[in-house]
């Protein structure tokens, strides 16, 4: 009997493990089935995402200044998928996979490209390893340019090595759209030279200029120096990469356009209106004195004198009579304190504080750039209203977004960002710059064929910390028109922190001269001093 019971204990054991097995099969093989199916493909298929060809970015006539090449990275399945080495040229891909050619697998993949080096880098800006936009226009326009990622798939044994031929296209990706900009590369060029050229002999820590076309808002040439190549960005670091045109500065004197075309506006003053000539001037308690020595010759001046050598007590008579909340207005009717979007991220507003937050001397100080903040774009933009019968254009810098096969366009044209002065004022604001250049600081701007008209500025540079500012370091800097009976070009220059001299009069009016003077020779258009 003992033995019949063991027996029969075992052999219930006996079925109960094969019933456990059976329902183990039946759980992996039917249940399971799709889930571990796809587990074991998972295990020999790879899908990789591919990046798409990324459209080209032009200048306005079709030059190309960003593109794609093809490159190859190499990559193994073996324990899992991992990159070797990304966008190499074939010989050096081929060269790698010979290595070990049974474990490494070489894919085609795009690779950004910047065929003329450091142009207008800041503004174009960069990418990264896998061509997503990280500055400039690359990043500002990504959506555009970066196109639909393909996926292809590749296929390997259980150790992980690729099967012959596995390596194939599963979803193609879709080709991103070209980006054309306003930008000419010649006149780029030529800005870029000279602006260089003008850091370098100034020992400054940077340099700007800007060309736009004055009717359409068109940006011909945004140079900035020091910059970096895009080709190969992290030599340099973000200080260079920065777009230094989005940053606000005091504008200094250049600022005394706006203050002048304020109170003509207003009707406190007229171009017959005379100040009281003072080498000092005392506002809020505080006491206001010009830049530099004036031999005044009489108890008052002009308007016109007032630009022309650029007298700061005068330009602080006329914010007196504007008053703060007149002078505020004027100064946003110009736009500043607002971003122009002319197509580029992170463009500040610059700083405009509210009328009744100023202290009592800003009234003054804000009439010659101090005490308060714009953008180069926003002062050319507030200029084009002095070449536009007092309407001002807003800045632009890209042209049309295009598919590659013609299916997609999107074009841009400047617009008015509104009225800033009447017809009448800004005819007699052409009329004061003109007097700048022929009679005034601004003589180094004129040029033999066309009239010029504009304003110099040397501005004190504010402490990082808006605390004051720092012990003998400026800013000079021009802005002007051209030619002044049909203004086609307005053009600003910005030298940082120059060595030497540091008045706008030297150090950029020369420079506005040569690239303004070149780019209408080359635009051909109409010489007004025949």
């Amino acid at each position: 009997m003992e033995t019949a019971k063991r027996t029969r204990i075992l052999l219930l054991i006996f079925l109960i493990g094969i019933l456990a097995i059976v329902i183990r099969l039946f759980w992996l093989q039917v249940v399971q089935h799709r889930f571990f199916q796809e587990r074991s493909s998972q295990q020999r298929m790879r899908i990789i995402n591919q990046v798409a060809n990324r459209g080209d970015i032009l200048d306005r006539n079709g030059n190309i200044l960003a593109t794609s090449i093809d490159t190859y990275s190499v990559f193994t399945q073996t324990p899992s998928f991992t990159y070797v080495a990304r966008k190499l040229t074939r010989a050096a891909a081929e060269k790698l996979k010979a290595e070990k050619p049974r474990e490494y697998i070489i894919i085609s993949e795009k690779k950004r490209f910047y065929p003329k080096n450091s142009l207008a880098a800041q503004l174009l800006g960069f990418v990264g390893m896998d061509n997503q936009g990280l500055s400039g226009i690359e990043l500002a326009q990504d959506k555009y340019l970066k196109g639909k990622e393909g996926k292809v798939v590749t296929e390997g044994d259980p150790s992980g090595r690729e099967l012959y031929g596995a390596l194939r296209v599963i979803e193609p990706g879709e080709n991103g759209m070209d980006v054309v900009l306003t930008i000419d590369e010649n006149i780029q060029y030529i800005a870029e030279k000279a602006i260089q050229e003008q850091v370098r002999k100034s020992a400054a820590t940077s340099g700007l200029l800007i060309v736009m076309n004055a009717k359409t808002g068109d940006i011909l040439a945004l140079a900035s120096k020091p910059d970096f190549d895009p080709n190969d960005y992290k030599k340099a670091g973000p200080q260079r990469w920065h777009p230094r045109f989005l940053d606000p500065y005091e504008p200094g004197s250049t600022f005394k356009l706006i203050t002048a075309a304020a109170g003509l506006e207003e009707g406190v003053i007229t171009l017959d209106t005379k100040l009281k000539a003072l080498d000092r001037i005392e506002i809020g308690g505080k006491v206001i004195e010009n830049s530099h020595k004036i031999k005044f010759g009489g108890s008052t001046i002009s308007i016109a004198r007032m630009l022309e050598e650029s007298i700061n007590t005068a330009t602080v008579q006329v914010g007196q009579k504007l008053g703060s909340e007149r002078f505020y207005n004027r100064i946003k009717g110009f736009g500043f304190g607002d971003a122009t979007n002319f197509g580029l991220q992170g463009e500040s507003r610059g700083i405009v504080r509210y009328w009744e937050n100023w202290y009592k001397p800003d009234v003054g100080m804000i009439t010659f750039g101090q005490g308060i903040a714009v953008t180069p774009l926003q002062l050319v933009s507030a200029v084009s209203a002095f070449a536009n019968h007092g309407k001002m254009v807003r800045p632009t810098i890209i042209k049309r977004i295009e598919s590659s096969d013609g299916r997609f366009m999107k074009s841009f044209s400047g617009d008015f960002r509104g009225r800033a002065v009447s017809e009448k004022t800004a005819r007699q604001l052409i009329e004061l710059m003109r007097g700048v250049v022929v009679r005034g600081s601004g003589r180094r701007a004129s040029m033999e064929c066309f009239s010029v008209g504009g304003k110099t500025g040397t501005a004190q540079k504010a402490a990082p910390n808006g605390r004051g500012y720092l012990k003998g370091r400026f800013i000079a800097s021009f802005i002007g028109l051209a030619p002044l009976t049909d203004p086609q070009l307005i053009a600003l220059v910005l030298i940082d922190d120059p060595k030497g001299s540091i008045w706008g009069e030297s150090v950029c009016g020369p420079v506005f001269k040569d690239v303004v003077e070149y780019s209408l020779r080359y635009l051909n258009a109409k010489p007004d001093m025949l």
